[in-house]
């Protein structure tokens, strides 16, 4: 009952803004008859030639307090917010959908407990619009982040879906579309009914909201070994496919960004399709089925790719100079936008997986982080990405040296 009256409530506060329809494909189309003019976001010069200087938004971040009451919430966010303008940000990717779930009223997506205290609560206002708000008075540009394959970290919680909502009854139709590897539960990435989800997901993103772009970072395929989706491969090899399992597989992401890129520039050729691989492109092809390589040199799949380059100069088996080296050299000549991803998280922290010779350098040089904006710009990047908000901060010991020497070459 109570997820009854959790969803009527949702749909209550959709029916007030937007209509939907399906079209002759048998997609969700969303018309916006409410346009939020208070949360519209300038994308005219999103392709200006001036360096990019963007911020993510975790879940983790978004409410910590579990703030109920706008006003709160609104200070929460202007504090959170007001440090990126020192550094000069120019574009935030806020984290809309972590989960198959949303901090925005939606007609796909439970309420997200990123932002209510357990998912599936009302939500008690638009959690979204609220950073959209805050963020044009602050002059940054907004994508909405998503993560279109992962429902869960804790397959056990599997049930807890609520049935009536998208992800929820496209579980129950039939649970093969859904994928349960170790502890975490994914959308089944060669099911179309999955994809069809993601890609209407998006559209009411575009529909409800002046975003400047969609994002997503390196959640691609679950994993690249197993069994969870034969049965659709020996479908496909039954129709006549001649590809292997993994080429199969990463056609299955390729098709996807293929579809949200498509998406978005139906919606307006302007808006920006933002992807943030990891940082080792070998990792990204052979682990998780991220061509990362033809996204960058052909059109169609992004304009912007964010490499998470969260290595140090002292990373004995990933050093950051040489990898970043090889990411410009992938980019070279190619479509897309070039911009790196950095670890301002690691500042003052040991970083485990260094090796022995690069262990400490978080730790004992808080100037890591600008001289990597220097050399990026040698190499020619495009800008930098920070992971993330929270780190910006300019008062913990642990961060504030670090942010002042960034400051300085910005």
């Amino acid at each position: 009952m109570k997820r009854l009256i959790v969803l009527c409530i949702c749909l209550c506060l959709l029916t007030g803004c937007m209509l939907r329809e399906e079209n002759e494909n048998g997609y969700l189309v969303f018309r916006d008859t409410t346009s939020i003019t208070s949360s519209n976001i300038n994308t005219a010069d999103t392709s200006k030639e001036s360096e990019l200087r963007c911020c993510w938004l975790s879940y983790m971040e978004l409410n910590p307090l579990k703030l109920q009451n706008e006003a709160d919430y609104r200070a929460y966010i202007d504090g959170v917010l007001s440090p990126l303008t020192r550094l000069g940000i120019t574009d935030l990717f806020v984290h809309v959908r972590p989960f198959a779930d949303a901090i925005y009223p939606s007609a796909l997506f439970e309420p997200s407990d990123s932002v209510v205290k357990s998912r599936g609560d009302a939500l008690p206002f638009d959690y979204f619009a609220v950073i959209l708000d805050e963020a044009v008075v602050k002059g940054l540009r907004v994508h909405a982040w998503i993560n279109p394959y992962r429902i869960l970290n804790d397959a056990k919680k599997l049930d807890t879906i609520d049935p009536e909502c998208a992800v929820g009854a496209l579980i129950s139709e039939d649970r093969g579309k859904s994928v349960v590897i170790g502890s975490g539960v994914w959308l089944q990435p060669a099911a179309p009914q999955a994809q069809k989800l993601i890609l209407d997901g998006v559209r009411e993103l575009l529909a409800r909201y002046h975003v400047a772009g969609i994002h997503i970072d390196d959640y691609f395929y679950p994993q690249a070994s197993g069994a969870f989706d034969a049965a659709w491969y020996l479908d496909y090899q039954s129709a006549g496919g001649a590809l292997s399992l993994h080429a199969w597989r990463c056609e299955q992401v390729n098709a996807l960004l293929r579809g949200i890129y498509r998406t978005v520039h139906e919606n307006n050729d302007a808006l920006i399709f933002s992807v943030s691989p990891g940082g080792n492109p070998d990792a990204d092809l052979s682990s998780s089925c991220g061509d990362v390589a033809r996204w960058c040199k052909e059109p169609g799949f992004c304009d912007w790719i964010i490499p998470q380059l969260y290595y140090g100069f002292q990373n004995e088996s990933l050093p950051f100079s040489k990898t970043a080296k090889r990411w410009r050299s992938l980019c070279k000549n190619g479509p897309v936008r070039l911009i790196a991803g950095l670890a301002l998280y690691k500042v003052g922290k040991e970083d485990a997986f260094a090796g022995a010779g690069g262990k400490r350098e978080w730790i004992s040089d808080s100037g890591v982080i600008a001289k990597q904006v220097r050399l990026t710009r040698r190499l020619g990047f495009d800008g930098f990405a920070l992971f993330s908000a929270q780190f910006v901060n300019f008062q913990e010991k642990v961060t504030a040296k670090a942010c002042q020497k960034l400051e300085r070459v910005l």
